[in-house]
């Protein structure tokens, strides 16, 4: 254990919290393309104690630590979530653990879209219904897990989505400093 423990500090600048298992494949596939190395742990809805014990759990050897809240499954008190992650940031920071939370409109999905050129992507109000059609139209079959987010993670246009979604563009900046 200590070895691995030892190999991963000496390899990892970054480490990622998602909320769910296709938001991982996304995030490591990103990450892989960009050439960034990144551990991406999962939070699980909408938790920001949960995100806390993941990040003192995993950030010895991480340079930086992301949390990505999307907003399309959060309950109607938005901005009382919101706090409850600022707050827990805080208390993180005081703890000497930097976080960076970035919110994702809508839903990884959006970013998605945006690299694939689709316009206003973090405003359509279900990406995933709308990556559903564009897909059918292509021809391939749309089926949310971590393999095909990943895949698509690798064939989406970064310089597009960037332009396209400024939750994105947040990330990479996050991820690529």
């Amino acid at each position: 254990m200590a070895f691995w423990t030892y190999r991963w500090n000496t390899l990892s600048s970054h480490l990622v919290i998602v909320e769910g298992p296709s938001d991982k494949g996304f995030i490591e596939g990103i990450a892989e393309k960009i050439a960034v190395k990144c551990k991406v742990r999962l939070m699980r809805g909408n938790r920001p104690e949960k995100a806390a014990r993941i990040a003192k759990s995993h950030f010895r050897g991480a340079g930086k630590a992301i949390i990505l809240k999307d907003l399309h499954r959060a309950t109607r008190d938005v901005t009382s979530l919101i706090n409850r992650f600022k707050n827990v940031i805080i208390q993180l920071k005081n703890e000497g653990i930097e976080l960076q939370l970035i919110i994702v409109k809508r839903s990884i999905e959006s970013w998605v879209l945006a690299g694939l050129c689709v316009k206003n992507s973090e405003e359509i109000s279900d990406p995933e219904e709308k990556l559903k059609e564009l897909m059918q139209k292509k021809g391939r079959c749309y089926i949310k897990s971590v393999e095909t987010l990943r895949k698509l993670a690798k064939e989406i246009d970064i310089k597009k989505a960037i332009e396209k979604s400024e939750s994105f563009k947040k990330f990479i900046k996050a991820l690529s400093t």
